[in-house]
């Protein structure tokens, strides 16, 4: 405990330095191009991060620096330059441009192993693809916020690679694996702690430079745990370096949506949405509906979703969420033999999870920052095209009869993809029926739910005649069955019709949207 306090006293004092550093630098610096034109400015912004890099590949050289240290010093030079971005640029459109050389850049750069200073780690690793990806993201869609956009960055900067420093430095890690990066219980409180002191540090110093008035300390405070909280789960729940765009974005999100939930007088509400969220996530998990990651991907889906949507975004996904769950108990036994031959599990993790909700929560937060009926729509048809999904699968699992594929009509075994049966089919209507239902107190009008009905079946045949043709299905070499995972019997499996690169979760994702996307196009 010594030993984590004495890194954590470290990073934070790192952190600190580096801070002020930008606080300086950000303070002094003018809210105009130095230059006539700002495109000139971006090449000079694209000359210095290319020193950068080059620094750091000499330093590596010359001074024997690890790769993983080389990384980290890239890592926050460059956090710092894209910090200052919204004092150099008045527009958005050079730091977008930057943003997509860079990833084109690092995309070439690990596939060809260059500049070992910015991409060699102990793992495979696309942090640096992600990282400029998150740059983009935030330069497209949070330029305009200039306070959230620096928060966003300050926390990839700097608690990252606070909780980085440590995780990897402690003598005597204690290590968990979340999802499939494995973490250190150290790295993860030194995330926390960093996120909460940047975060109120941040607000304030922006806010002060905007000319605002600081922040209450009963707001700041809850401002900073809140936003810690929902940085270290996206941190924690990461593969290959993808904290460098979750942890960005995730953060954005969770700033803007306390502020909107203090300005519209919801804050109590706001703190019943996370308690529920959390008891649904605890009680799947301890069901043994969702695995632990897959538990915590649906805590952070409830957060935003219910947070942002209230009532209105609760009830249809909550319908779903439960309905579905205690349809998928029912006959387990004979669904997990058969699952099992296909590659699948009962328990959904968090890649699952998004596959269903994800669209979903992408429109949620769409209407956080433009609420509109058509947008509301689009999510509802989500929803019910997931649950169409969903609902035809457990249910059809019963029928008497054989499945037949959709696209040629010929004998499937049952619980294949593509593969449909008439009870399923009734099945997968009644499911759309029962969430359009669920949210009649919201839309009290027939002809738009049966749109949303009709959209999100659709949804549901289109995911059955992509399972059919394009998801990839494979041959096990241990038991000869056929499967629809890559893996089976602890060996590969061979690849006989489909791309590699579909598989079920990528076809759930097409479907729900596909139903929100028709909807959208139609309004």
């Amino acid at each position: 405990m010594v030993e984590t306090l004495r890194h954590l006293g470290e990073s934070l004092y790192a952190s600190s330095f580096l801070f002020t550093l930008c606080h300086v630098l950000s303070f002094m610096l003018p809210t105009v191009s130095p230059f006539s034109n700002e495109w000139i400015t971006s090449v000079v912004f694209l000359l210095g991060i290319f020193g950068l890099i080059g620094l750091s590949e000499l330093a590596r050289v010359k001074l024997n620096w690890t790769p993983e240290l080389s990384r980290k010093f890239v890592h926050v030079l460059v956090g710092l330059f894209v910090l200052m971005s919204p004092f150099l640029f008045v527009s958005n459109g050079p730091p977008v441009a930057l943003a997509i050389i860079f990833i084109v850049v690092n995309l070439v750069a690990i596939k060809s192993k260059k500049f070992e200073g910015m991409h060699a780690t102990k793992r495979k690793s696309y942090g640096t693809v992600y990282f400029p990806l998150a740059y983009l993201i935030l330069c497209l869609f949070w330029w305009e916020r200039q306070i959230t956009f620096q928060i966003a960055l300050l926390l990839l900067t700097f608690a990252d690679t606070a909780a980085a420093i440590v995780g990897e430095g402690v003598r005597n890690p204690e290590s968990y694996r979340p999802w499939r990066d494995q973490k250190t219980i150290q790295g993860t409180i030194v995330m926390a702690l960093t996120s909460a002191l940047l975060t109120g540090l941040g607000t304030t110093l922006f806010r002060s430079l905007a000319g605002m008035e600081p922040l209450e300390l009963q707001l700041l405070v809850p401002l900073s745990l809140f936003v810690a909280a929902m940085a270290t789960i996206a941190e924690a729940v990461s593969d290959s370096g993808s904290d460098n765009l979750s942890i960005p974005i995730v953060t954005a999100v969770t700033y803007d949506l306390f502020f909107e939930s203090v300005g519209n007088g919801s804050a109590a509400v706001l703190i019943m949405w996370i308690l529920l969220s959390f008891i649904m996530a605890q009680g799947a998990f301890s069901l043994r509906v969702l695995t632990s990651d897959g538990a915590l991907a649906a805590f952070v889906l409830g957060v935003f979703v219910f947070g942002i949507g209230g009532w209105k975004f609760m009830i249809p996904l909550a319908v779903f969420f439960v309905l579905s769950s205690l349809l998928s108990r029912i006959g387990k036994k004979s669904k997990k033999d058969q699952r099992q031959s296909f590659g699948k599990e009962s328990e959904r993790d968090m890649v699952q999870v998004y596959a269903n909700g994800g669209i979903p929560l992408i429109l949620t937060i769409w209407w956080l920052y433009n609420p509109s009926d058509i947008i509301y729509f689009a999510y509802l048809s989500s929803v019910v095209a997931a649950t169409a999904d969903t609902w035809a699968t457990e249910i059809g699992f019963f029928s008497p009869y054989v499945p037949r594929n959709i696209v040629t009509f010929r004998k499937v075994d049952s619980g294949a993809s593509g593969g449909v049966t008439f009870l399923g089919s009734v099945g997968g209507l009644l499911g759309a029926t029962v969430i359009a239902a669920s949210a009649w107190f919201f839309i009290q009008d027939v002809k738009v739910l049966s749109l949303v009905v009709a959209v999100g079946f659709a949804a549901n045949v289109f995911d059955s005649i992509l399972g059919a043709t394009v998801q990839a299905s494979y041959t096990c070499g241990g038991c000869s069955k056929r499967v629809e995972v890559a893996h089976h019997c602890d060996e590969p499996a061979t690849l006989i019709s489909g791309s590699k690169f579909i598989n079920n979760d990528t076809v759930n994702l097409f479907c729900t949207l596909s139903g929100g996307a028709i909807i959208l196009l139609m309004g």
